[in-house]
């Protein structure tokens, strides 16, 4: 554990929680986070904007993660500099370093992993990128073009069409309501004035976090982002964004998406906390017992018996409660009211014995699987994304034990809360033969 923190005239300390140490930088308020892994020659550096499709406007529904795209482009310095590529793309691909990007509901994330030598370097793309990349048509509409097969994959895709539907008649005020891709009718209509001025609004240092783990001193990290990023202006405004309250839901929502093909796939969502709050894992653990693989209650009584040809979950680490989703995938002719009735039937029969049967080992892999993803440098920045998003990164620290006191009582009470009328949204995706 670290106890001790470095004095740097150009930050003020925040605080450390076990082994990283948060710092602010004085002219701007970016944050910085600092993980020592030492001996292992190799750094990642991931910066996380807390901007993403909450912070859209209507009519531009995607324009977080368009401009995520547009940030991989060059920046008036490549220009400067003669690259006919972006500083980002020609480091990559002169170093063999790992880097790509991922936008979210919440926030957009930007990261590298490399080798401790290119550590200045990683971080001037960085600072370049904050504010001067350029948005010109050239780069742009090609990108575009991009964007729109991304999203027609993704929208052929029967389950994320229907959960396109499922968010979209879950949430009638909450900016979750729709998908971060966005809809297809707001991506042709993107301009590169639309992606300016998202750009120029969201993307300052007081609305940044940058997380360095790996294997450099903490006092050098300190002094290079301050020699770079110090004299980035802030923007005052970033702060202050509209707080939605989602209307009270009164009843079991429906929505239908119907196409040509042989899927059929009911799905059942349920509103439930956000992440990281205990709401949250006992909603996880519910939705890995109840769906989560062969072993699973539906995998067992509704896959194993030919009623269905398989069932997953979804379910997204966002600040706000947002909606989970189980997928059934319906077999032959069944139809999907039969299988509505016997899920509700079955969820409604669930005991405590069971219950006790399945949460000891559905926690124990929970806690491996969590511990597994904080192994190299590159998955700690990137599970640190989700955390840092949420609000409180410290929390972070707090999941092992936090899932390992969620017992059966809470995971009974939580059933009994999430599939109720006021909390439901069922969605039926139908084929038919042309």
């Amino acid at each position: 554990m670290r106890l001790s923190m470095i004095k740097h005239k150009d930050f003020n300390f925040i605080k450390t929680v076990q082994d990283i140490s948060e710092y602010s930088l004085k002219t701007n308020r970016l944050t910085v986070l600092y993980k020592h892994i030492p001996d292992t020659g190799v750094i990642t550096s991931n910066i996380v904007y807390l901007a993403g499709a909450r912070d859209e406007l209507i009519g531009e529904t995607g324009v977080a993660h368009m401009l995520e795209h547009m940030v991989f482009k060059p920046t008036k310095y490549d220009k400067e500099r003669g690259l006919k590529d972006s500083g980002a793309m020609n480091f990559e691909r002169n170093t063999g370093s790992v880097l790509n990007a991922n936008t979210w509901k919440d926030r957009t994330c930007y990261y590298f992993s490399y080798r401790k030598e290119n550590f200045s370097r990683v971080l001037q793309i960085e600072a370049e990128r904050m504010q001067d990349v350029l948005l010109i048509d050239e780069e742009f509409k090609p990108e575009r073009t991009n964007v729109l097969s991304e999203y027609d994959m993704y929208n052929g895709e029967p389950e994320f069409a229907l959960s396109v539907a499922m968010v979209g008649t879950a949430y009638h005020s909450h900016p979750y309501g729709h998908e971060t891709i966005g809809f297809r009718e707001d991506i042709e209509r993107y301009t590169t004035e639309k992606l300016q001025r998202f750009y120029k609004r969201f993307y300052s240092p007081n609305n940044a976090t940058l997380i360095v783990v790996g294997d450099i001193d903490e006092k050098s990290v300190l002094d290079k982002v301050a020699d770079l990023f110090k004299n980035i202006a802030p923007d005052p405004t970033v702060e202050d964004r509209p707080v939605t309250v989602e209307p009270k839901q009164e009843g079991v929502r429906r929505v239908e998406v119907v196409r040509a093909g042989n899927t059929n796939i009911l799905a059942i969502g349920v509103k439930h906390g956000g992440f990281p709050t205990k709401n949250w894992f006992e909603t996880m653990l519910t939705f890995k017992m109840l769906a989560g693989g062969a072993d699973s209650l539906f995998g067992k009584h509704l896959v194993d018996t030919g009623l269905a040809s398989a069932v997953s979950f979804m379910q997204e680490p966002t600040k706000d409660e947002n909606l989970g989703i189980i997928y059934i995938t319906l077999a032959g002719k069944t139809k999907s009211e039969k299988i509505e009735e016997k899920v509700l039937q079955l969820i409604k029969n669930i005991d405590q014995k069971w219950l006790k049967k399945r949460l000891k080992t559905t926690v124990a892999k929970a806690i491996s699987s969590e511990l597994y993803g904080r192994d190299s440098s590159l998955d700690i920045a990137g599970e640190m994304t989700e955390y840092i998003a949420s609000g409180d990164w410290s929390t972070y620290f707090k999941t092992k034990e936090l899932l390992s006191k969620i017992t059966v009582k809470d995971i009974e009470k939580n059933i009994q809360e999430l599939f109720t009328e006021t909390k439901m949204t069922i969605g039926n995706y139908k084929s038919f033969k042309q």
